[in-house]
C-alpha cells in the first residue's frame, strides 16, 4: 500500500531576498508586524511559483508563531554573538564554553539562562504578539504541545567546539555531565516560556545535527543515553539528523516513543525503513541535487526516495534549505513527482 506522502518546502531567506527583495536582519524576529509582512510576501511569492501543487497562499495569514533555532537561542544565553543579515537566518559565533573545564560547567545556573535579557525580550514580543493575534500568538510552537530543541549534544558540539569530541574520548562521563546540564538549560528556559503562554509539553522534536559526525560505539556510549532519558519523559518523539547515518540507524530505533524520523541524504532509508517499521519517514531532499541537478535528476531522486520509504506508514520529503540560485522548475518537479506517485 503507498504510504500517505507529503513534502514539507522551506526556502532560505537568500531565495526569497533574491526574488522578491524582502529583507530579514533584526527586525525579523523581533518585529511581529515586519514578520508578517516578510510572511505574506512568502507565501504569495510561492503561490505565484509553485501554488498548482498546494504551496504558498494567495490569502496569506501570517503564523503568529515567533521561532528562533533552539541552538542559537542556547548560544545567547551562554555568551554568543548574534548576527542578523539581511538575506540569510539568524547566526551564532564564538564558542562560549570552549576554554571552560567541566567544573565550570557544572556550576551554571539554568535560572540564570531561563532569565537572561534575549529570554526577556522574546516574552515582551510575546505579548505583543497576544496584541495582534490573540489566542493565536505562539513562542516557539510550544502551544500546540510540542518542545523543539536541538539535542544537548548538537547544542554542546556548538557551545564547545572540537574540545567535545576530545572530552567524548578522554572523559565520556565528564562529556555526559555537558550535555545534562545543556538539558537543565534548555528545561529552564522553556518552563519560563510555557509559563507565559499555558503551554503543556507532550511531545518533543530532537534535532541532532551533529549526530553523524560520530562513530555508532560513541554515540552510544555517551549520545543515545541522554536521548533516552529526555525521550522517556514525552510521549511522542521525534528526531532528526541531519547527515549520512547509515551507521546509527540501529541506534536511533532505541530511542523511546519514536514516531517519526528526519535522515538526511546519503542515509540508508530502505534500512531505516526495515528497522524502524512504525516510524513515519521524513527524509532530507538533497538540496544540492535540486539546485544543481536536471529536472531528470530530480525525478529520480525523488522516485528513489518514495521507492526506499513505501512501506513507511508516511512519508514526508523535507525540501528544506533551497538557497538562492536553486531553479524553480526543479521544485515543481519534485512535486509532479510526487503527485505522480499519490495516483
Amino acid at each position: 500500500m503507498t504510504p500517505a506522502i507529503d513534502i514539507s518546502l522551506n526556502f532560505m531567506p537568500a531565495f526569497y531576498t533574491k526574488h522578491t527583495g524582502i529583507t530579514y536582519g533584526e527586525a525579523y524576529y523581533f518585529d511581529p508586524a515586519y514578520r508578517a509582512r516578510v510572511e505574506r510576501t512568502e507565501a504569495l511569492f510561492l503561490h505565484e511559483c509553485l501554488g498548482p501543487y498546494g504551496a504558498g497562499c494567495a490569502s496569506p495569514v501570517p503564523s503568529a508563531n515567533l521561532f528562533i533555532q533552539p541552538v542559537d537561542l542556547i548560544m545567547r544565553t551562554q555568551g554568543a554573538d548574534w548576527r542578523l543579515p539581511d538575506d540569510a537566518t539568524l547566526e551564532s559565533w564564538g564558542k562560549p564554553w570552549a576554554e571552560l573545564t567541566p567544573a565550570e560547567i557544572a556550576r551554571i545556573d539554568p535560572a540564570a539562562s531561563a532569565h537572561h535579557p534575549i529570554i526577556d525580550r522574546i516574552l515582551d514580543q510575546y505579548r505583543e504578539m497576544k496584541k495582534l493575534y490573540g489566542d493565536r500568538a505562539d513562542i516557539f510552537g510550544t502551544r500546540s504541545g510540542t518542545m523543539n530543541i536541538h539535542t544537548p549534544f548538537t547544542t554542546a558540539h556548538q557551545l564547545c567546539g572540537e574540545s567535545l569530541f576530545i572530552r567524548m574520548m578522554e572523559t565520556p562521563y565528564d562529556a555526559r555531565q555537558i550535555l545534562y546540564k545543556v538539558w537543565a538549560i534548555y528545561q529552564a528556559i522553556f518552563a519560563r516560556i510555557c509559563q507565559a503562554t499555558g503551554a503543556g509539553l507532550e511531545r518533543i522534536n530532537l534535532g541532532d545535527c551533529s549526530a553523524s559526525l560520530l562513530s555508532e560505539a560513541t554515540y552510544r556510549d555517551g549520545v543515545l543515553p541522554v536521548n533516552q532519558s529526555i525521550a522517556s519523559t514525552f510521549h511522542s518523539v521525534s528526531y532528526h539528523s541531519c547527515g549520512p547515518s547509515t551507521h546509527l540507524l540501529k541506534a536511533f530505533r532505541e530511542i523511546p516513543s519514536l514516531s517519526a524520523i528526519e535522515l538526511g541524504p546519503g542515509t540508508d532509508l530502505n534500512l531505516g525503513t526495515v528497522l524502524m517499521p512504525g516510524c513515519a519517514m521524513r527524509p532530507l531532499v538533497d538540496p544540492t541535487v535540486i539546485r544543481e541537478g536536471s529536472t531528470d535528476q530530480v525525478h529520480d531522486l525523488t522516485v528513489s526516495m518514495l521507492h526506499s520509504t513505501a512501506r513507511a506508514p508516511a512519508v514526508t520529503l523535507c525540501a528544506w534549505s533551497f538557497d538562492r540560485d536553486t531553479p524553480i522548475e526543479n521544485v515543481a518537479t519534485l512535486y509532479r513527482t510526487v503527485e505522480q506517485a499519490r495516483k
